[in-house]
């Protein structure tokens, strides 16, 4: 089994990455948005907490930030998010995230990424939708969003879980940055799945070979 099939730089300037954490603290509200359109799901696994029912009321408290987001980017992500809980997602199939998420990352990452970490860490998607826009994160050619994109895999690597545990350690694999290793070392440590805990441990193998090659990580995507 290899960190491929089963689980799957930082030198950006500083002030991307700084524009980039004070957006996520405005977007948490973000998640209450993505709840909005949550209807069920078709063909996979839903979480649904008793926040949701409160999602209106915190949309209307959350209008200045929401307005901190291109109206035509905000509704493209609405509808990933929405398009992805009725979706079968499967390894090496086209589905919403892999087909628009790039565009929107492209367009605004420093308003998109933590947008969408809010609604993995509020539970406001299902586990296979936040493993899949994880692993997306990772697959993009993306120069300027690469600190941003390796700083979220990093943080869902601490997840609940399991498949959003496994998406993190994935894109990271794909991410090819040898400065996770740390993050990726301690997450093993921890992972109380035995399956997940050794593909993690070939990811870090993996990204320990990369140390010899003198291209940045941050120019790999």
């Amino acid at each position: 089994m290899t960190a491929e099939t089963s689980i799957t730089a930082s030198v950006t300037q500083s002030r991307e990455f700084t524009g980039f954490m004070r957006s996520l603290a405005g977007w948490i509200f973000f998640l209450e948005l993505a709840a909005a359109t949550t209807r069920g799901v078709q063909h996979c696994f839903s979480t649904e907490s008793a926040a949701t029912q409160n999602t209106t009321g915190m949309l209307a408290e959350s209008s200045t930030e929401l307005r901190e987001l291109a109206p035509e980017i905000r509704a493209k992500l609405e509808t990933m998010l929405d398009a992805a809980r009725h979706a079968i997602i499967e390894d090496g199939m086209s589905n919403p995230i892999n087909d628009r998420l790039p565009e929107l990352v492209a367009k605004d990452f420093n308003a998109v990424i933590p947008a969408l970490l809010s609604v993995i860490e509020a539970k406001r998607t299902t586990p296979i939708v936040a493993a899949e826009v994880l692993k997306e994160l990772g697959r993009l050619r993306n120069v300027t969003s690469h600190s941003s994109r390796r700083w979220v895999l990093e943080r869902a690597l601490r997840s609940p879980w399991p498949f959003t545990r496994d998406g993190a350690g994935l894109g990271l694999a794909r991410l090819g940055d040898p400065n996770a290793i740390p993050a990726l070392r301690r997450a093993a440590e921890n992972e109380p799945n035995a399956e997940i805990r050794a593909d993690l441990k070939l990811v870090i193998d993996e990204l320990a070979e990369m140390i010899t090659d003198d291209t940045p990580a941050a120019e790999r995507h």
